[in-house]
Protein backbone atom coordinates (compact mmCIF):
# COMPACT_ATOMS: atom_id res chain seq x y z
CA UNK A 1 0.00 0.00 0.00
CA UNK A 2 1.13 3.54 -0.69
CA UNK A 3 2.36 5.62 2.21
CA UNK A 4 1.89 9.35 2.56
CA UNK A 5 3.78 11.91 4.59
CA UNK A 6 2.26 15.34 4.93
CA UNK A 7 1.67 18.22 7.31
CA UNK A 8 -1.50 18.84 9.29
CA UNK A 9 -1.92 22.58 9.55
CA UNK A 10 -2.38 24.41 12.82
CA UNK A 11 -5.10 27.00 11.97
CA UNK A 12 -4.22 29.35 14.83
CA UNK A 13 -0.81 29.92 13.24
CA UNK A 14 -2.24 31.43 10.04
CA UNK A 15 -0.18 34.59 9.47
CA UNK A 16 -0.42 36.87 6.43
CA UNK A 17 3.09 37.84 5.31
CA UNK A 18 3.43 41.51 6.32
CA UNK A 19 5.42 42.31 3.17
CA UNK A 20 3.03 40.30 0.93
CA UNK A 21 -0.33 40.17 2.77
CA UNK A 22 -2.11 38.21 0.05
CA UNK A 23 0.07 35.22 1.04
CA UNK A 24 -0.47 33.33 4.31
CA UNK A 25 1.91 31.26 6.43
CA UNK A 26 0.81 28.16 8.36
CA UNK A 27 2.80 25.92 10.71
CA UNK A 28 2.21 22.20 10.35
CA UNK A 29 2.42 19.05 12.45
CA UNK A 30 4.05 16.21 10.50
CA UNK A 31 1.83 13.16 9.89
CA UNK A 32 2.38 9.75 8.28
CA UNK A 33 -0.67 7.90 6.94
CA UNK A 34 -2.89 10.24 9.00
CA UNK A 35 -0.95 9.52 12.21
CA UNK A 36 1.21 12.25 13.74
CA UNK A 37 4.91 11.43 13.54
CA UNK A 38 6.23 11.20 17.09
CA UNK A 39 9.60 12.62 16.02
CA UNK A 40 8.17 15.57 14.10
CA UNK A 41 9.67 18.76 15.61
CA UNK A 42 6.37 20.42 16.59
CA UNK A 43 4.97 17.08 17.76
CA UNK A 44 7.95 16.51 20.06
CA UNK A 45 7.56 19.94 21.65
CA UNK A 46 3.78 19.56 21.98
CA UNK A 47 4.35 16.22 23.72
CA UNK A 48 6.74 17.85 26.21
CA UNK A 49 4.23 20.64 26.82
CA UNK A 50 1.48 18.12 27.50
CA UNK A 51 3.63 16.30 30.08
CA UNK A 52 4.45 19.57 31.83
CA UNK A 53 0.78 20.53 31.96
CA UNK A 54 0.12 17.31 33.88
CA UNK A 55 2.34 18.82 36.59
CA UNK A 56 0.68 22.22 36.45
CA UNK A 57 3.48 24.08 34.68
CA UNK A 58 3.97 25.54 31.22
CA UNK A 59 7.19 26.19 29.30
CA UNK A 60 8.07 29.63 27.95
CA UNK A 61 11.09 30.49 25.85
CA UNK A 62 12.86 33.45 24.29
CA UNK A 63 15.59 33.39 21.66
CA UNK A 64 18.33 35.61 20.25
CA UNK A 65 18.79 34.67 16.58
CA UNK A 66 22.09 35.61 14.91
CA UNK A 67 22.57 35.83 11.15
CA UNK A 68 24.96 37.14 8.49
CA UNK A 69 24.11 39.56 5.67
CA UNK A 70 26.01 38.63 2.51
CA UNK A 71 26.30 39.77 -1.09
CA UNK A 72 23.46 38.23 -3.04
CA UNK A 73 25.51 37.04 -6.01
CA UNK A 74 29.13 36.71 -4.85
CA UNK A 75 30.74 33.26 -5.08
CA UNK A 76 32.37 32.41 -2.79
CA UNK A 77 30.14 34.15 -0.28
CA UNK A 78 31.37 37.37 1.28
CA UNK A 79 30.08 39.93 3.78
CA UNK A 80 28.05 42.52 1.91
CA UNK A 81 29.32 45.60 3.79
CA UNK A 82 32.80 46.37 2.49
CA UNK A 83 33.33 48.85 5.35
CA UNK A 84 32.60 46.23 8.02
CA UNK A 85 36.23 45.22 8.58
CA UNK A 86 36.98 45.89 12.26
CA UNK A 87 38.74 43.12 14.15
CA UNK A 88 36.30 43.56 17.06
CA UNK A 89 33.05 44.79 15.46
CA UNK A 90 30.57 43.76 18.17
CA UNK A 91 27.88 46.46 18.72
CA UNK A 92 29.34 48.61 15.93
CA UNK A 93 26.66 51.31 15.59
CA UNK A 94 27.97 52.51 12.22
CA UNK A 95 27.76 49.04 10.68
CA UNK A 96 24.27 48.61 12.14
CA UNK A 97 23.09 51.91 10.71
CA UNK A 98 24.40 51.02 7.26
CA UNK A 99 21.82 48.19 7.35
CA UNK A 100 19.15 50.33 9.04
CA UNK A 101 16.76 50.11 6.08
CA UNK A 102 16.58 46.32 6.17
CA UNK A 103 16.75 45.84 9.95
CA UNK A 104 14.11 48.49 10.67
CA UNK A 105 11.79 47.07 7.97
CA UNK A 106 11.97 43.61 9.54
CA UNK A 107 11.38 45.01 13.02
CA UNK A 108 8.36 47.01 11.80
CA UNK A 109 6.90 43.75 10.49
CA UNK A 110 7.59 42.11 13.86
CA UNK A 111 5.74 44.95 15.62
CA UNK A 112 2.85 44.47 13.22
CA UNK A 113 2.78 40.75 14.06
CA UNK A 114 2.69 41.50 17.78
CA UNK A 115 6.04 39.90 18.63
CA UNK A 116 7.36 42.81 20.68
CA UNK A 117 10.83 43.24 19.16
CA UNK A 118 12.99 45.18 21.59
CA UNK A 119 16.57 45.08 20.32
CA UNK A 120 18.74 44.77 17.23
CA UNK A 121 22.52 44.93 17.16
CA UNK A 122 25.65 44.18 15.20
CA UNK A 123 27.20 41.03 16.60
CA UNK A 124 30.73 39.71 17.12
CA UNK A 125 31.59 38.93 13.50
CA UNK A 126 31.80 41.21 10.47
CA UNK A 127 28.43 41.24 8.71
CA UNK A 128 26.70 39.50 11.64
CA UNK A 129 23.51 40.81 13.27
CA UNK A 130 20.92 39.83 15.85
CA UNK A 131 17.26 40.75 16.47
CA UNK A 132 15.46 39.93 19.72
CA UNK A 133 11.76 39.80 20.56
CA UNK A 134 9.58 39.02 23.60
CA UNK A 135 9.50 35.54 25.10
CA UNK A 136 6.29 33.52 24.85
CA UNK A 137 4.87 30.01 24.97
CA UNK A 138 7.58 27.61 23.76
CA UNK A 139 5.62 26.44 20.71
CA UNK A 140 4.74 30.01 19.75
CA UNK A 141 8.42 30.97 19.97
CA UNK A 142 9.48 27.93 17.93
CA UNK A 143 7.02 28.84 15.17
CA UNK A 144 8.23 32.43 15.26
CA UNK A 145 11.86 31.38 14.85
CA UNK A 146 10.97 29.48 11.68
CA UNK A 147 8.91 32.40 10.39
CA UNK A 148 11.64 34.90 11.33
CA UNK A 149 14.25 33.06 9.28
CA UNK A 150 11.94 33.01 6.26
CA UNK A 151 11.07 36.70 6.73
CA UNK A 152 14.70 37.74 7.17
CA UNK A 153 15.81 35.90 4.04
CA UNK A 154 12.88 37.26 2.01
CA UNK A 155 13.41 40.86 3.13
CA UNK A 156 17.17 40.61 2.57
CA UNK A 157 16.54 39.54 -1.03
CA UNK A 158 14.31 42.59 -1.53
CA UNK A 159 17.28 44.73 -0.39
CA UNK A 160 19.69 42.99 -2.77
CA UNK A 161 21.31 40.91 0.01
CA UNK A 162 21.40 37.33 1.22
CA UNK A 163 20.75 36.38 4.85
CA UNK A 164 22.17 33.16 6.21
CA UNK A 165 21.65 31.45 9.56
CA UNK A 166 24.41 28.89 8.94
CA UNK A 167 26.31 28.15 12.17
CA UNK A 168 29.75 28.81 10.65
CA UNK A 169 29.71 30.31 7.15
CA UNK A 170 33.27 31.67 7.50
CA UNK A 171 36.13 29.78 9.14
CA UNK A 172 37.88 32.98 10.26
CA UNK A 173 34.82 34.66 11.81
CA UNK A 174 32.69 34.00 14.88
CA UNK A 175 29.81 31.67 14.05
CA UNK A 176 26.10 32.28 14.50
CA UNK A 177 24.02 30.80 17.28
CA UNK A 178 20.79 31.38 19.13
CA UNK A 179 20.76 31.99 22.86
CA UNK A 180 17.70 30.38 24.46
CA UNK A 181 15.99 31.69 27.58
CA UNK A 182 13.88 28.95 29.17
CA UNK A 183 11.49 29.23 32.11
CA UNK A 184 8.65 27.28 33.74
CA UNK A 185 5.44 28.94 34.87
CA UNK A 186 2.69 27.79 37.23
CA UNK A 187 -0.53 27.45 35.23
CA UNK A 188 -2.72 28.18 38.27
CA UNK A 189 -1.00 31.30 39.59
CA UNK A 190 0.87 32.52 36.52
CA UNK A 191 4.05 32.74 38.62
CA UNK A 192 7.48 31.84 37.29
CA UNK A 193 8.76 28.78 39.18
CA UNK A 194 12.27 28.79 37.71
CA UNK A 195 15.17 30.04 39.80
CA UNK A 196 15.65 30.60 43.50
CA UNK A 197 16.68 27.03 44.29
CA UNK A 198 19.97 25.27 44.72
CA UNK A 199 22.26 24.18 41.87
CA UNK A 200 21.32 20.60 42.66
CA UNK A 201 17.68 21.11 41.66
CA UNK A 202 18.25 23.79 39.03
CA UNK A 203 15.97 26.09 40.97
CA UNK A 204 12.91 23.97 40.18
CA UNK A 205 10.21 22.47 42.38
CA UNK A 206 10.10 18.62 42.55
CA UNK A 207 7.34 17.97 39.98
CA UNK A 208 8.84 19.60 36.86
CA UNK A 209 12.35 18.60 37.91
CA UNK A 210 11.46 14.91 37.58
CA UNK A 211 8.77 15.05 34.90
Amino acid sequence: PSQMRSGRTSPRTLTPLPWKPEVGWLSCNLVHNDVELAHGPRNVLRSVQAKLLEHGVTLKTGVECEFFLLDADEVPARVADRLDTQSKPCYDAHALMRRHGLISAVMEHMYELGWGPYQADHEDANGQFEINWDYDDALVTADRVTFFKFMMRSMAEEHGLRATFMPKPFAHLTGSGSHAHISLWDTATGACVSGGGTPANLGLPPAPLHS
